[in-house]
Formats: C-alpha cells, structure tokens, sequence
C-alpha cells in the first residue's frame, strides 16, 4: 500500500477544538490532543479495512507534512522490526500507522511536548518526527526500532486492565527485557 496524505481529523460531533482557546482548556469536557485526533481520524478511515485478527498487521503510511516532519522509520525497517519479533507478540495486532504529523503537533513539540507513539484499538501508531530536532537520523531509527516499537507491542500483549502506572511499568520491563536478549 502506497503513502497517503495527511489524514483530516474534523468530525461531526462536538470534541476537541483546534483554537487557542481550547489548547489548555477543556472544551466540552474533552482535553484537546492533536496526536490522538491524528490516530482517531487514521483509524477511522482504515477500521472497516483492517482484518480484525490478521496474520501480520498491515503497516499504513502517511506521508510526512513536508518540511516539518519526517518518519524516522521506513515501511521497510517497520517490517523487518516486527519479523524479527516473536510472532506470538503479534497475533490480534491489526496494524502499524506510521502518521504524517499536523501543524498544530509541531506546536506542541516546540512546547516540549513529546509523543512517539500511542497503541490503541489494536493497532500502533508512531507518530512523525520533527526535522530539525534530530542530530543523526540513524540515532533516531534506532531509537523508534529499538525501544518505541517493542513498548507499544509491549501494550498489545498487555491485556491486564491495570492503570496507567503499571501498564507502563510492564512495557518498559518488556523493553528492558528484549534489550538484554
């Protein structure tokens, strides 16, 4: 499957807003969050074309708002990453989206607001990375291949309905662990 352009993220219902006003404030009870309207608007478009428990998961790419973003992994180096993985850590996982990054997340990296990637719905979504905030892209490949990939697979293996905290502490032990292995 071939790139795509960056996803729309407008809705018919009330939700997050794009103004101002609504960056650090809650509008009609939902915190506005550019990188998860990015992921709702992809899945959406994709969730009646993913097979709901696929062999391999599919790996969608969008492309990159140019100049201001770059995908730090290819499709290639995506799928080489998840071959080498134990193929049991995969089974219901439906895809991996490498996303194409939005003005408004290009803000909040300026802000230090920092954000890889997120698992939700059975699928991964690693987020475009900033150019110009990288000295060596290799670095960052391999930060992405090497911890970022493995700690959202970590999240799909992770059925427990625990919190936040040790859901986390699970995918960073998971990390940790397929690090010294």
């Amino acid at each position: 499957m071939g790139n795509f352009n960056c996803v729309s993220s407008h809705f018919q219902n009330s939700g997050p807003r794009s103004n101002a006003y609504s960056e650090s404030k809650f509008t009609n009870w939902t915190q506005y969050d550019p990188f998860f309207m990015e992921m709702r608007a992809a899945y959406k478009r994709f969730d009646a074309k993913l097979p709901s428990l696929p062999r391999f998961p599919r790996i969608i790419s969008f492309s990159p708002l140019a100049p201001d973003f770059i995908h730090p992994v290819e499709r290639e180096h995506m799928e080489r990453r998840l071959r080498q993985m134990p193929q049991e850590h995969l089974v219901g996982l439906r895809a991996v989206f490498l996303l194409s990054g939005t003005r408004k997340q290009e803000q909040m990296w300026r802000r230090s607001v920092v954000y890889y990637g997120a698992y939700w719905r059975a699928c991964i979504f690693l987020c475009a990375y900033p150019f110009g905030r990288y000295r060596y892209i290799d670095e960052v490949r391999n930060f992405y291949l090497k911890d970022v990939l493995p700690h959202k697979v970590a999240h799909h293996l992770d059925r427990r309905k625990n919190g936040a905290q040790e859901r986390e502490a699970f995918a960073n032990a998971f990390v940790e662990r397929k690090e010294r292995d």
